[in-house]
């Protein structure tokens, strides 16, 4: 919520801002610099190893369902390994299409 603290004076107009959201006159900080192929690195480290801990989770509950099957549901145990397959089935075609795109790269020269 904004109110006026003082009538306009000319074209200024003093704001009171009561949320921090709210846009404020002061100097704004410079954002730090990325480094963008470790932030790349990152994402694509995180994206495996998410897809990594999906294959595991489906394995864990397979094991599950075989040493003792009352305690897991067999729907849960689908639903993992259909993640996990289309997890995998996703990172297969982002790896070819990166393959198919830096042998375009290569046969331009």
């Amino acid at each position: 919520m904004n109110t006026i603290n003082d009538g306009p004076v000319g074209h200024i107009v003093n704001m009171k801002t009561t949320s921090p959201l709210h846009y404020d006159n002061r100097e704004k900080r410079e954002p730090a610099l990325d480094d963008v192929s470790t932030s790349f690195a990152d994402s694509l480290m995180k994206a495996l190893g998410k897809v990594n801990d999906l294959q595991v989770d489906s394995e864990d509950m397979n094991e599950k369902m075989i040493h003792s099957p009352e305690s897991v549901d067999i729907h849960t145990v689908m639903i993992a390994m259909q993640k996990a397959e289309v997890a995998l089935s996703f990172t297969k075609a982002v790896r070819d299409e990166a393959i198919r795109a830096y042998r375009e790269l290569i046969n331009l020269r």
